[in-house]
């Protein structure tokens, strides 16, 4: 194997309270995916030195924290970035986190920004593809795209299900048909 350090900006983790809430909804994975991989903090510090990771920028895999209304997703936002930044309080040098946002709830992705941010130090934020069928350049999302350029601040742009996916992705997981070749 070929050793090289460097950066992950694509690390997914699953802390308890994202799993759980999805596991109360009856999902049986993230974003069509078979089952809820095991993640825990020792088993992602050793697959990063195995592979030569020296740091891990985590974030919320699809389907996001939009879990079927706007209170419960910008509850389950705040959880999981204080999660991460928890993580990345605890291991410094190996972590950071992508801030997830409680979209398609303009108002509180917006404070969730501010609070994620300035309060919990994230690196920048992870935007999902679309929001139930509504993609990034619908003008209701206008004003969480023009805050986060003000501040100049890194966005991850993650693919997710798109609308009818069951007649297009072919047996493959879902969330792929809006990923890019790579």
């Amino acid at each position: 194997m070929i050793r090289q350090d460097g950066i992950d900006v694509h690390a997914h983790f699953l802390p308890k309270r994202y799993r759980t809430a999805y596991h109360h909804l009856g999902t049986p994975g993230p974003d069509g995916l078979a089952a809820w991989p095991d993640w825990s903090v020792g088993r992602a510090l050793g697959t990063m030195d195995e592979l030569g990771v020296e740091l891990a920028i985590l974030s919320i895999s699809s389907p996001g924290v939009h879990v079927g209304d706007d209170r419960a997703a910008t509850v389950l936002a705040l959880g999981v970035n204080e999660d991460g930044a928890a993580l990345a309080a605890r291991h410094p040098d190996r972590f950071g986190f992508f801030a997830s946002l409680p979209l398609p709830d303009v108002d509180s992705a917006l404070d969730e920004i501010a609070y994620a941010l300035d309060q919990l130090g994230a690196e920048g934020v992870v935007l999902l593809s679309n929001y139930h069928g509504t993609y990034l350049f619908d003008p209701r999302f206008r004003p969480v795209l023009d805050e986060l350029d003000r501040r100049g601040a890194v966005v991850f742009l993650h693919p997710t299900s798109p609308p009818c996916w069951e007649q297009t992705a072919f047996g493959q997981p879902r969330s792929l048909i809006e990923g890019a070749p790579g």
